[in-house]
Parts: structure tokens; C-alpha cells; sequence
């Protein structure tokens, strides 16, 4: 997941230069909604595509082995063939190699017993049994919720389930991009403009369950800073302070995202000082970028 990131961010300057975006992003709920097909299991080969190709991302096909389906019509005893693209792109594809287990949200081509993945990289979850566990029971539970009739019943029950989903690391992402979408870089590609989150508020409760949780995380990771929207008071020394100690603790660990908590720790504490310090880094970052690419030229 940390590694996702790390592209997704990545591939945002190159996006910039190829006048190509991201899809709006696509979190756990929004692909049960859309997706015909979920299903878990083990890439087994990975081959090219032989056929004469009307898309890039049909260059090459996975073979994927089900272990389970946990939506649509595909048998579980059967291997499926999945149309992707190896290479790194804007928007970015998603990726399949043999040996991974993957959760897959698939969508079936029209006239062809082969799938595509639905949402790009988004559709494609290579995770570890455990990890499934964690899946498995939030996409059962949201088909539950789903099929709910009271509207307000199935939104308070959403907002539980997106609270549920943020207490575990494995899909931390999937609750926190909806409960709190402005804390994410890539909300700035959300063009839906039904996002779920922005028409609501977490009560007292919810918000304290939210706390709790943040105190408890060990090391801090990018999807992580999307708590401190959620929970921080108007005067808040207590999430200031631990969100310090944990910058001073890993620093170089944060790699790219440590400019993003150093950035949170600025606007909490109101530091005009550490503000001018992550603008004068971002500048240099920026020109070094600029000589490397002038000095390729060359």
C-alpha cells in the first residue's frame, strides 16, 4: 500500500507533462458499488496479448486462479483471464505478476470470456491472507448495508463501516479517503461530485474512536495524516506534540510524505518558521528536478 502511494505521487508530476490524469480514486465502497465481479486469488502465468490490441491496457493478460468470489458469476473453481498493462502510466493501470494473490474487481468484456480490471490500479489489491480477512468481511458487510431500504439507517450504518475500515491498516485508506477525501493529494483528481464524506459529520463517539485509534499507531505512514483532519480540536497540543515526536523519530523514513506531516505540524502549530522551511524545500526540490531534466537534454 506504501508503495502505491509512492507511484501514485510520483506519477502525478509525470501526469502533469503528458497532459494525462489520474481516475478519480476509487475506495472500497465505490468498487463493490460498480465492480460486476470480486474475486481473490493467485496469478498463476502471465502472458502477451497475441490478439491485435484496441487498447494499452490490453497488451498483455494475467491468469488468475480463484480461491473465492465474493461478487458476480464467476465460478470458484475456474481461472480467469484479465487484460493489463506491465507498464508505468498515467492513469496507471493495473499491474498482475505470477506468484501474487490478488483481490481483483473485474468487469467482463462484451463478446469475450476474458475480464478487465475495473477502476485501473484501484481494482487490483496484491494482499496476503490476512490482509484478505480484513477485505473479505468489510465487502460482505457492505453488501449487507447496501441492500438496506431506510436511507438514513444505511448512511449511519456507511459512516460505521468507514470507521471500521480506517481501524485496520490493511484498508485504513479505503475508510480515511472518504471520511476525510481533502486530506488526500489525489482528491484533488475526485470529480465525482457525490463523494460520500463531504455531505456529513461525524459525531462525538465516532470521533473519539478516531482518536483513540491515532494515538495508537506506531509508525506513522502517509494515508495515516488523513486521522488528524478528522479528530484535531481548535487548540490541540496533545496530537501536536505525538505527530512531532513521531517526524523526529523516522524522519528519514517518511521519504516524500515527510514533507506532508512536517507541512501538518506547520499549519497545527501556526509556525510561520516551519511554513517558510517546507516552501524553500519544495522550491529546491523543484529546481533539482529542472536540472536533471535540462542536464538529459544535453
Amino acid at each position: 500500500m506504501k508503495l502505491r502511494f509512492f507511484y501514485l505521487f510520483a506519477l502525478l508530476l509525470f501526469c502533469h507533462h503528458l497532459l494525462a490524469y489520474p481516475i478519480s480514486p476509487r475506495p472500497l465502497r465505490n468498487l463493490i458499488i460498480e465492480s460486476e465481479n470480486i474475486v481473490y486469488g493467485k496469478v498463476t502465468a502471465v502472458k502477451e496479448n497475441k490478439e491485435s490490441l484496441k487498447d494499452w491496457s490490453e497488451s498483455h493478460i494475467a491468469v488468475i486462479t480463484i480461491y473465492e468470489v465474493l461478487q458476480g458469476k464467476i465460478s470458484n473453481t475456474k481461472n480467469v483471464e484479465v487484460y493489463f498493462s506491465p507498464e508505468y502510466s498515467c492513469p496507471m493501470p493495473a499491474h498482475y505478476e505470477k506468484g501474487q494473490t490478488v483481490l481483483a474487481f473485474l468487469d467482463k468484456e462484451k463478446g469475450k470470456n476474458i475480464y478487465s480490471t475495473h477502476a485501473l490500479s484501484y481494482g487490483a489489491k496484491h494482499i496476503n491472507g490476512k490482509e484478505f480477512s480484513h477485505y473479505r468481511n468489510r465487502i460482505l458487510e457492505m453488501k449487507t448495508i447496501l441492500e438496506i431500504k431506510d436511507e438514513e439507517v444505511k448512511r449511519n450504518k456507511t459512516v460505521d463501516w468507514l470507521i471500521l475500515c480506517a481501524s485496520e491498516k490493511s484498508t485504513r485508506w479505503e475508510g480515511l479517503y472518504e471520511l476525510s477525501p481533502e486530506s488526500d493529494f489525489m482528491s484533488f483528481y475526485d470529480d465525482r461530485k457525490e463523494t460520500f464524506s463531504r455531505n456529513f459529520k461525524l459525531n462525538d463517539d465516532q470521533v473519539q474512536k478516531l482518536r483513540h485509534l491515532f494515538f495508537k499507531i506506531n509508525k506513522f505512514e502517509y494515508t495515516d495524516l488523513g486521522l488528524v483532519d478528522l479528530i484535531v480540536k481548535e487548540d490541540d497540543p496533545e496530537v501536536l506534540n505525538f505527530l512531532t515526536i513521531h517526524f523526529k523519530k523516522a524522519e528519514k523514513d517518511f521519504f516524500w510524505s515527510g514533507n506532508f506531516l512536517m507541512k501538518k505540524i506547520a499549519d497545527l502549530s501556526k509556525r510561520d518558521d516551519l511554513k517558510m522551511i517546507i516552501k524553500k524545500k519544495t522550491k529546491w526540490i523543484c529546481l533539482m528536478k529542472i536540472m536533471k531534466k535540462s542536464q538529459r537534454t544535453i
